[in-house]
C-alpha cells in the first residue's frame, strides 16, 4: 500500500461519527495528512442521486461541520454536505474520484462496547472500497487517544497480508512503536468432494512468521506469535491484551486495489477490541 495522501471520514453526528473523527484525528495526525470530512443528508424516502449540498440548503449539515472542524483542529480539513443517495454510495464515489486512500468509518452503537462492529454504511464500503478502510470500535470517542503504541497484524504469508504488513511497519515507524506480527493455525475443514478434512493453514506457519517478523524488524520492534483456532476470533482475543490498531489483507480474490472483505476479516471487524484497518488487494 502507497503512503496516505489523504484521508475521508463519513460524520452524521450519531457516537459512531464521534467514533470515527476520534480514529481519523489520530491517523491523520499520524500520517500528517489532508481529511476530508463529509455528511449525507437524505432527501427523503425515495432514491434520488446526490449532489453538493447549495449554500441555502447547508444549514442543516452546519453544526455537524462545525463539530468535525472543531475535532479535528489543528489539522488540514475540509468538510462538504451532500443530499440524496446513500452514505456509502457517496463516500465510495468520492473516494474513487479525488484519490482518498483511506476512509475512516465507525461503528453503529449497539452491541458491546470496545467492538469494531459494522452497519450498512461500512459493510457498503468494505465490499469494493477503492481504498483502504478502517473502522472505528464502539466508545472509541469517548476520549482522545494517543498514537499507537502496539499494531498488530495479521499475516499468513499471502500478498495481501505482505501488504498489510508493510503498511503496520510504516506506522510502527511513524510512532515509534512495536509491531506484533500474528499468524493462525486453523482447525483442518472438511471441504465438499474431498475426502478426509484440508488444513486451511500450510504446516510451516512458524517459518512463514519468523520470516515476516526478520522483514519487519530492520528499524522497528517486532514480536511474532504463532497461534491456532478460529482465524478470525483467535486474532480477536490475541488483540485484548494492549493491541491499539489491528491490520488485515482483503480476502486473496477480486478485483486488485479493492477492499473485500473475506469470512475472516469480515468477523475480525465485528469481534476486534480495537480499530480495525483493512487495506485493499495488491
Amino acid at each position: 500500500m502507497s503512503e496516505v495522501r489523504r484521508l475521508l471520514v463519513g460524520y452524521d453526528g450519531s457516537p459512531g461519527g464521534d467514533d470515527a473523527l476520534e480514529l481519523a484525528r489520530l491517523l491523520a495526525t499520524i500520517e500528517g495528512v489532508s481529511v476530508l470530512v463529509v455528511s449525507v443528508l437524505p432527501y427523503g424516502p425515495l432514491p434520488v442521486t446526490y449532489a453538493l449540498l447549495a449554500e441555502e440548503q447547508e444549514a442543516e449539515a452546519a453544526p455537524l461541520l462545525d463539530k468535525a472542524r472543531e475535532k479535528l483542529a489543528g489539522l488540514e480539513v475540509e468538510t462538504r454536505a451532500y443530499g440524496g443517495g446513500s452514505p456509502a454510495g457517496v463516500i465510495n464515489d468520492l473516494a474513487e474520484q479525488e484519490e482518498v486512500d483511506l476512509i475512516v468509518v465507525g461503528s453503529p452503537h449497539r452491541g458491546p462496547i470496545g467492538r469494531a462492529l459494522i452497519g450498512s454504511v461500512a459493510e457498503g464500503l468494505l465490499h469494493g472500497a477503492p481504498c483502504a478502510v478502517s473502522a472505528a470500535p464502539r466508545g472509541y470517542g469517548s476520549a482522545e487517544h494517543k498514537p499507537f503504541g502496539t499494531i498488530a497484524v495479521a499475516y499468513d504469508g499471502t500478498p495481501e497480508a505482505k501488504l498489510a504488513l508493510a503498511h503496520g511497519r510504516r506506522l510502527a515507524e511513524s510512532t515509534g512503536g512495536n509491531l506484533r506480527i500474528l499468524t493462525v493455525i486453523s482447525p483442518p475443514v472438511a471441504l465438499p468432494g474431498v475426502v478426509g478434512y484440508t488444513p486451511t493453514m500450510p504446516p510451516d506457519a512458524e517459518q512463514i512468521n519468523a520470516r515476516a517478523v526478520s522483514e519487519a524488524s530492520s528499524g522497528v520492534d517486532a514480536e511474532g506469535q504463532v497461534l491456532s483456532g478460529p482465524a478470525a476470533t483467535t486474532l480477536a482475543e490475541a488483540s485484548e491484551g494492549g493491541v491499539d490498531l489491528l491490520i488485515a489483507g482483503s480476502r486473496h480474490y477480486g478485483p486488485v486495489t479493492r477492499v473485500l472483505l473475506g469470512s475472516v476479516s469480515s468477523l475480525l471487524i465485528h469481534k476486534a477490541p480495537c480499530p480495525v484497518l483493512v487495506v485493499p488487494r495488491p
